[in-house]
This record gives structure tokens, C-alpha cells and sequence, in this order.
């Protein structure tokens, strides 16, 4: 058997959260304050910074927890 084993790279997992949590990628990174062109820049296939993707993953936690607070 043969296992292939890969890390999601930081910006997989933004995608991946933002899709759970109905939010588009580009509007997390406008929440976050982070600027629109390193969205783009990393899109492009540039690096993000972990302190980049932490402020952007926040952001997506907190709009979740806001539309989960309406929906109540």
C-alpha cells in the first residue's frame, strides 16, 4: 500500500475554511485589512506569510461567528 501524504499549503487552507464558512476568499482577505494585491500576489503563486494567513483566518472565524450569532 502506498500513501501519499501532502500539507495544505496556507493558503488551501484559507481556501477551504472561507468555502465552510460561506465567505469568499477575496472578501476574507478585505476583512483581515490585508491588501487585495497580496490576494492576488499569492493566487499569482507567491508565498504568504503565517502572519498574513493567521490575520486572514481570523477574520473568517469571526464572520462566522457573527452570521452563526444572526441565524440565531
Amino acid at each position: 500500500m502506498q500513501y501519499v501524504v501532502s500539507m495544505l499549503s496556507y493558503m488551501e487552507q484559507l481556501i477551504k475554511a472561507s468555502s465552510e464558512s460561506n465567505v469568499s476568499i477575496l472578501s476574507a482577505f478585505r476583512l483581515a485589512n490585508v491588501p487585495t494585491s497580496t490576494y492576488y500576489r499569492t493566487v499569482a503563486g507567491g508565498d504568504l506569510r503565517l502572519s498574513t494567513a493567521e490575520k486572514v483566518m481570523n477574520a473568517i472565524r469571526l464572520h462566522a461567528l457573527q452570521q452563526t450569532q444572526i441565524n440565531q
